[in-house]
């Protein structure tokens, strides 16, 4: 059984420092997991990308038995395979921590996709997360955690109704809200209240908490009641989801072919910068000359010998130089 935590952070640096210290087994994707915050940075300095969410983090726990059963080096390989599921191309570090009777993966995930340079968002990202989890969980055989069940709210009133092979006039609220949230082009808090209202039903809005009033008797019900579903947070995360698929279809003006002076500079700064990163992706891959040699970096040698200008001034005292100094100006000898 493997539960899971998800966050971001505006620090990788210090997320990397935080889980590597204490980490029993680590590795890398897409990077070298002893220069991984050097590369990582590389990367957002890259694409221009250094402000904001810098990395994604996972924290993925094992049962204490499973802990034992598995080993830290096997769940630092399950770690290393659900971040590859998670951002395939972006860079990615598990460190597994043995301090406690539950071993647990520390996954940092760099924001920057190193092949676009787009940064990674995914609304709803500790369901998409979990869901890739529970897929790795099942290929090994793992226990996956069952979901908490859903408990509704019904009076005794709507029990005896259900009973009878009836519905309540919250079934009805429910209806007609899922039959708008069915419709994919409900993609705003506004458009759907003003589609739930043509069909009788007046949404109120009130701080972090929606109530729907069915016009037909004026009754009134808190979302929360009919279930989680019809709250205000999934709904607008929902609604989130749809605007940000909406507009990765509608025309782009940046991929336009550009005019102006000034356009045309960026287009060729772009087409500079692009060639810089291929160029450090290449050297990545092939891990040639990406990290000098420090004994290079050190030696020295000089195109001819040096000689000593003047004796005195390397071997002698600083005041006995200054006592020198001074008589050579008044003109007097050694």
């Amino acid at each position: 059984m493997a539960t899971i935590k998800v966050s971001t952070t505006k620090s990788c640096a210090r997320a990397i420092n935080y889980a590597e210290k204490r980490a029993d087994v680590k590795s890398g994707y897409n990077c070298d997991v002893d220069h991984a915050k050097q590369e990582m940075a590389t990367v957002r300095e890259m694409y221009e990308k250094t402000t904001g969410t810098q990395a994604h983090l996972v924290i993925q726990a094992f049962s204490p038995e499973e802990s034992q059963k598995l080993g830290s080096e096997k769940i630092n390989a399950l770690g290393l395979e659900l971040a590859e599921k998670i951002a395939p191309n972006h860079q990615a570090t598990v460190y597994t921590h043995v301090d406690k009777e539950h071993f647990h993966n520390h996954i940092v995930i760099n924001s920057v996709n190193l092949e676009n340079g787009a940064k990674f968002h995914q609304y709803k990202e500790f369901e998409f997360v979990k869901e890739l989890n529970d897929e790795l969980l099942k290929v090994h055989k793992l226990e996956i955690v069952q979901p908490e069940q859903h408990f509704e709210k019904h009076t005794g009133a709507e029990i005896q109704i259900k009973r009878r092979g009836g519905s309540s006039w919250k079934d009805e609220v429910r209806e007609k809200i899922d039959s708008i949230m069915s419709d994919r082009s409900t993609s705003d808090f506004k458009t759907f209240s003003e589609r739930l209202e043509e069909k009788g039903i007046i949404t109120h809005k009130r701080g972090n908490t929606l109530s729907y009033e069915l016009l037909d008797g004026h009754k009134r019900v808190r979302g929360s009641k009919l279930g989680s579903s019809y709250e205000l947070s999934p709904l607008v995360d929902e609604f989130n989801k749809r605007s940000y698929k909406k507009e990765k279809f509608q025309d782009n003006p940046l991929q336009r072919k550009p005019h102006s002076n000034k356009e045309q500079s960026i287009l060729k700064e772009k087409e500079f910068n692009s060639r810089l990163r291929n160029d450090f992706k290449n050297r990545l891959s092939s891990r040639n000359n990406l990290y000098p040699n420090k004994a290079n970096q050190l030696s020295f040698k000089a195109s001819q010998s040096l000689e000593m200008i003047s004796p005195i001034t390397v071997y002698a005292p600083i005041q006995k130089v200054l006592k020198v100094e001074k008589e050579k100006s008044l003109g007097l000898s050694l």
